[in-house]
């Protein structure tokens, strides 16, 4: 995040991390859970839920089980809120895929994603920045 401040793609974040226990007071799991103000007016909502385990060597493992990255770039006078981008596994069906927006910010389309394709929130940042510049 530090390098994306750097290069003023990102102007103020609150994201914030969020240790969840279970019944035993073991973490099981954690959330990324916040927002970022970014470059050209862009904001991105990120709520990512991630399981907690150990594995047969006793190592702590993180599986990210939810994701949701929503971008959109801000109402301003002279227009109103449009979004960018989605990805998510959210509503029921558990597949992970993006949400595609017309320059106007409808959707258009619902792409399905791979997990190994998922981008690094900070491939998501850089791409929706690049969207929100149009």
């Amino acid at each position: 995040m530090e390098r994306l401040r750097r290069e003023a793609m990102v102007v103020r974040d609150s994201l914030s991390f969020r240790e969840l226990a279970d019944v035993s007071g073991r973490m099981a799991s954690v959330q990324l859970l916040g927002a970022l103000t970014c470059a050209y007016a862009v904001r991105i909502r990120v709520d990512k839920k991630m399981l907690v385990r150990r594995n047969v060597q006793n190592r702590v493992e993180v599986r990210t089980q939810f994701y949701q990255y929503h971008a959109y770039a801000m109402a301003r006078a002279d227009q109103p809120r449009r979004n960018l981008s989605r990805i998510d596994n959210a509503h029921g069906e558990g597949n992970l895929h993006r949400h595609v927006f017309d320059r106007n910010g409808v959707e258009v389309a619902r792409e399905d994603i791979l997990l190994e394709d998922m981008p690094t929130l900070d491939e998501f940042i850089r791409d929706v920045i690049r969207l929100g510049a149009r």
